[in-house]
């Protein structure tokens, strides 16, 4: 007889963690590095050494590795993810950090950030601080790039999503997205299969949509130029159906605002 035994609600990305690279197999990581590296030639912005923050479980490291993009360094906020990308590449430099209390002091050229993970803080005070835990992470001229989804894009997921990932594994997720608060929470459920038996793991993900006029003034108000903003992925300019915006800031010397 099959079982199904139950856990409560953990924290985002701590038992989905063995299970996210299933899970976003659809994604084009190498794709994506390729669209950043093509925008860091287009600025001349020098590339290393490189932090990429929220790195998860390696998968734009390794296309950054491969590119000999060194010396590079990955933080997350998630010791599961981390330990799965360290499981990837034992030779990957990985720290355990919180993006709004960055341990890091005037040391890199580059900032990444993608994958919208920086719409997974919840206020914009919480966002301008992991903006300034960039800024003092970053040398004097360097760069920060970042994506995030717009509350045009947020609004846009919505429903139930069923799907079999493979024989042992089936996700189930349910979006609802707030209009009010900008908020889209995601209601993750997974069905494992182990031996004959099935386990379900649930996860709640919220994330909130940020303006691209929020963002500028958040970077502005810490003295970063903004040097551009495009729609992912290209580089047009965004407009008010654009989902996903990447933006490009420089870290200038102290006090410069522009």
């Amino acid at each position: 007889m099959v079982k199904l035994s139950s856990n409560s609600f953990n924290k985002p990305y701590s038992n989905i963690a063995q299970y996210y690279d299933i899970l976003m197999k659809e994604v084009g990581y190498d794709k994506w590095i390729e669209y950043i590296l093509d925008t860091i030639d287009l600025f001349n912005i020098k590339a290393t050494p490189l932090l990429d923050l929220t790195c998860g479980t390696g998968n734009s490291m390794l296309p950054l590795v491969k590119r000999k993009k060194k010396p590079l360094l990955g933080v997350d906020n998630s010791i599961e993810m981390l330990k799965v990308a360290k499981e990837k590449d034992p030779n990957l430099t990985l720290v355990q950090a919180n993006a709004m209390r960055l341990p890091f002091l005037n040391h890199f050229n580059l900032v990444l950030s993608m994958f919208d993970s920086l719409n997974y803080i919840l206020e914009l005070e919480n966002l301008i601080e992991a903006f300034s835990s960039v800024k003092d992470a970053l040398k004097v001229g360097g760069h920060f790039l970042f994506d995030l989804n717009t509350p045009y894009g947020l609004k846009c997921v919505s429903g139930r999503d069923v799907r079999e990932e493979n024989k042992n594994l089936m996700s189930v997720w349910r979006n609802v997205y707030n209009k009010d608060t900008k908020l889209l929470t995601l209601h993750l459920t997974l069905f494992v299969k182990k031996d004959s038996n099935w386990h379900r793991v649930d996860e709640i993900h919220e994330e909130r949509g940020y303006s691209e006029e929020e963002v500028k003034y958040g970077l502005k108000t810490l003295g970063f130029e903004v040097i551009d903003a495009f729609r992912c992925f290209g580089h047009s300019r965004p407009d008010r159906f654009t989902k996903r915006i990447l933006y490009i800031a420089k870290k200038n010397k102290k006090g410069a605002v522009s």
